[in-house]
């Protein structure tokens, strides 16, 4: 798909802004529906997969970040299948990553309040799904937004 100054416009402003339609229409001067068309046409072409709102953990009481990488004992569809569906019933996880060219399968993104919760959430539920070889936990310091998406879109 071919993308034209307006639709590279939407995407820079909603990768580091919030705001509604309306002020996306005043800020690139194109009608609400224009926009609004534009949006729902970036989604049917699976460039934008989403409108979703970034929530902030900490100001809901999770102190702690991790990023989990997990490796499997088993390497098929079927086990990838299963540990992404058991990933569906700890609260706690908001993300996870299929990967390669590294010890893990995968990257999974946790919050947790505190140790006590974050332990429970390793120990007693990631630990116990079938098949979940190894567990190594990062804990994130501090995240930065350097998304650049004004500048790799000039590449389209």
């Amino acid at each position: 798909m071919e993308l034209d100054n307006f639709d590279k416009q939407i995407l820079e402003i909603l990768t580091h802004e919030d705001m509604n339609l309306n002020e996306l229409s005043e800020r690139i001067h194109l009608s609400v529906s224009s926009v609004h068309r534009r949006i729902k046409h970036l989604i049917d072409n699976n460039i934008l997969s989403q409108l979703k709102r970034s929530i902030n953990y900490q100001k809901l009481g999770f102190s702690l970040h991790v990023i989990l990488q997990v490796s499997l004992s088993k390497h098929d569809t079927d086990t990838f299948d299963k540990f992404l569906e058991e990933l569906k019933d700890i609260p706690e996880v908001i993300n996870a990553f299929l990967i390669t060219g590294q010890s893990a399968d995968f990257l999974v993104e946790v919050v947790a309040k505190n140790m006590e919760n974050y332990s429970d959430v390793l120990l007693k539920r990631m630990g116990k799904i079938e098949h979940v070889a190894a567990l190594h936990s990062s804990f994130v310091i501090k995240e930065y937004d350097v998304f650049n998406c004004n500048g790799l879109l000039r590449r389209v």
